[in-house]
């Protein structure tokens, strides 16, 4: 999480690259809250970022609240009348009253956070039958280009690469939150792109080669790799470069894009 915090982080360059969550992600979150007779007053997102999912929350609810521990990140952040920012830490969520949430959602962030200290603010500010949400995703595939992914894997795990420079918490993610335990009842989690339900993707796209370079120099390792070697050329586009050659592709081609990803519903029972 420190490196999203730096100052000299480009939080723009997140904002314009980094995937959002389509339709599917929030018909089956509205579908949990309505099933468990949720109502749709207020909405906290935390670890917002630049607002991608408070912004979309924000059509369905009343208010929404955007907390981030980030100044950087929200100076990116989608503004809409309905939306306050607060720069806090997830663990410390004193600004929202005690039992006055309908839904809290946390996207690409669970696992940065301590996580006995955050559920017990989650079951805090959440009503009774409020509904927890948690969205997270790993290395993204090339649907077409398995060589291309097994590189993009690769540049993302190898410590001769970009692999020792992720902040803590990377590995959490990379099992798709498994070994988090959420102290609430009526979890479902559910797993994409493959899924017993045979539920559609949350997170597909279809983006240029122009697009999915700038999406990965938006990882938290690559900033801190290049940090930590000014002198050494781009790996990114070295990566990218090798890629767009062995499957002959230019900067305007399009490809299928699909991240492997977790969702985690769950229902107050404080």
């Amino acid at each position: 999480m420190a490196t999203f915090s730096s100052k000299t982080f480009n939080s723009a360059l997140y904002q314009s690259f980094r995937p959002g969550y389509n339709s599917n992600f929030f018909k089956m979150v509205y579908n949990y809250h309505a099933k468990h007779n949720g109502q749709f007053d207020t909405a906290v997102d935390v670890g917002t970022g630049t607002g991608q999912v408070a912004s979309v929350l924000a059509e369905k609810f009343k208010h929404v609240h955007g907390m981030d521990a980030s100044a950087t990140m929200l100076q990116a952040a989608v503004q809409k009348p309905n939306i306050t920012y607060h720069v806090t830490k997830a663990e410390d969520l004193s600004v929202i009253p005690s039992s006055s949430v309908d839904v809290l959602t946390v996207a690409q962030a669970l696992h940065w956070f301590d996580h006995p200290k955050f559920f017990s603010e989650v079951k805090r500010v959440l009503k009774p039958q409020g509904t927890f949400v948690a969205v997270g995703y790993s290395f993204i595939l090339l649907d077409k280009y398995p060589r291309a992914t097994k590189r993009i894997c690769s540049l993302g795990d190898e410590p001769d690469q970009l692999g020792t420079c992720w902040d803590w918490g990377r590995l959490i993610l990379d099992n798709l939150y498994k070994s988090v335990d959420v102290p609430m009842k009526d979890v479902e989690r559910y797993y994409f792109p493959n899924n017993k339900d045979d539920l559609p993707p949350l997170m597909s796209e279809r983006v240029t080669m122009k697009h999915f370079r700038s999406y990965i120099k938006t990882w938290s390792s690559y900033k801190n790799y290049c940090e930590k070697h000014p002198d050494r050329p781009d790996i990114v586009d070295q990566t990218i470069d090798a890629i767009m050659e062995e499957e002959s592709l230019k900067d305007e081609d399009e490809v299928d894009v699909t991240w492997p990803t977790v969702l985690i519903l769950a229902e107050n029972d404080a």
